[in-house]
């Protein structure tokens, strides 16, 4: 199965320089749960009927072990919920969620792992495996957003992704540039120029995830606050 949302939401999110993420809080945790389920959405394994998340009749297995455990957990879950729901149920599993990718993207050969230690505490910084390629993906997405080439469903999806965690900072550092390119992210997600090269379907799905992360990080956010 194709993990193309998945992996460029991971590559985009890492800081270059410190092998952290610098996509943080509920941004990060709803994040890669809605990439993972617009990659699961693009194999056809799950789809949207009115607001309903559903699996498809596909059960066999991805090739991605993350994407396979989260598929199951929808399929035997025995109840039908809103793509909302599933985002912040998900959710919770977000660090597992996260660092099995991370795994996956390592063995593939796309990330990088450094092995640190802090007071004797290991972790892992992680970083993009080929010299350029993250810079070339920005110059991609920055294509899309600011000069209107056409992008391919995948990368639709991420465009939907960049809106609802507040991406633009990521694609550049220059305040006037950052604030064009969050303007356009806006009215591609409510206007949608490209939907006549999309198919519909993959149009209505990226909204209803998008729409799901922004609403359940917004509220979690909101609750902290008052907590």
């Amino acid at each position: 199965m194709n993990h193309k949302v998945t992996e460029h939401f991971i590559i985009l999110s890492l800081n270059p320089d410190t092998g952290r993420y610098q996509v943080l809080g509920n941004y990060l945790t709803y994040g890669i749960v809605g990439a993972m389920l617009m990659d699961l959405s693009l194999a056809e394994r799950i789809s949207v009927a009115g607001h309903t998340l559903i699996t498809g009749k596909d059960m066999s297995a991805t090739g991605v072990p993350a994407s396979e455990r989260m598929l199951k957990t929808i399929a035997e879950s025995g109840r039908q919920r809103n793509i909302k729901t599933w985002v912040r149920r998900l959710g919770n599993k977000s660090a597992w969620y996260r660092k099995e990718m991370q795994k996956y993207l390592v063995k593939e050969g796309i990330l990088k792992v450094d092995n640190k230690r802090f007071i004797g505490i290991p972790y892992k910084l992680h970083y993009v495996a080929k010299p350029g390629f993250r810079k070339n993906l920005i110059n991609r997405y920055k294509d899309i957003i600011l000069y209107e080439k056409i992008p391919d469903e995948a990368e639709l999806m991420v465009l939907g992704l960049m809106f609802a965690c507040k991406m633009h900072k990521v694609l550049s550092n220059v305040g006037p540039e950052r604030r064009k390119i969050r303007k356009r992210l806006l009215e591609i997600t409510k206007d949608n120029p490209f939907a006549s090269d999309i198919r519909t379907a993959i149009i209505e799905i990226q909204a209803a995830i998008t729409s799901g992360i922004a609403a359940t990080a917004a509220m979690s956010a909101s609750t902290s606050v008052s907590n």
